[in-house]
């Protein structure tokens, strides 16, 4: 019986997922959120989010591809424990707002539905040893939003970027 009821709740959570991403917005972006450049976290090292709790700012001369996505970091030493450990480091989602995945329909900014969208990369959160980052603009800071409901934002944002990513 509990098998059943697992297969149910999987069905019916696919079924939401699939017929909730024709409504999101910006699926066909790239998988990264970079620039034009190939750069992501508009040159912040990803590896200080972890290491000191704050975002900070990378130099060119400490710069690493992986994957075709150029990350900067402050000094050497960060730059290594990356190549070590990437997926320990790399934001979640691809590096976009993780309140525009995770967000109920009509809640975004104008009422944009759920979707990729851009980041402020000093706008973040580490959950689980996993780094999440926001849009915050223009005195809209998704973080602030995102906080009262973390736990059904994230779960809603993990399935449509799972929906998300099977389709590209």
């Amino acid at each position: 019986m509990k098998i059943i009821n697992l297969i149910l709740i999987l069905i019916s959570t696919i079924i939401y997922a699939q017929k909730d991403s024709s409504k999101l917005a910006n699926i066909d972006a790239p998988y990264y959120n970079i620039n034009e450049t190939g750069l992501a976290l508009n040159g912040f090292d990803p590896t200080e989010y972890f290491i000191n709790n704050r975002a900070t700012q990378g130099s060119e001369k400490h710069q690493y591809q992986h994957q075709g996505v150029i990350y900067y970091f402050v000094n050497e030493k960060n730059k290594s424990l990356f190549i070590e450990s990437p997926e320990k480091y790399m934001p979640e989602f691809g590096g976009y707002c993780a309140y525009g995945l995770g967000m109920e329909f009509g809640h975004g900014l104008n009422e944009n539905p759920p979707g990729k969208y851009p980041v402020n990369p000093e706008t973040f959160k580490i959950i689980n040893d996993k780094l999440y980052l926001f849009y915050n603009n223009r005195g809209y800071n998704f973080l602030e939003v995102w906080k009262p409901n973390e736990i059904d934002n994230l779960k809603r944002a993990n399935e449509r970027w799972e929906v998300i990513n099977e389709k590209n």
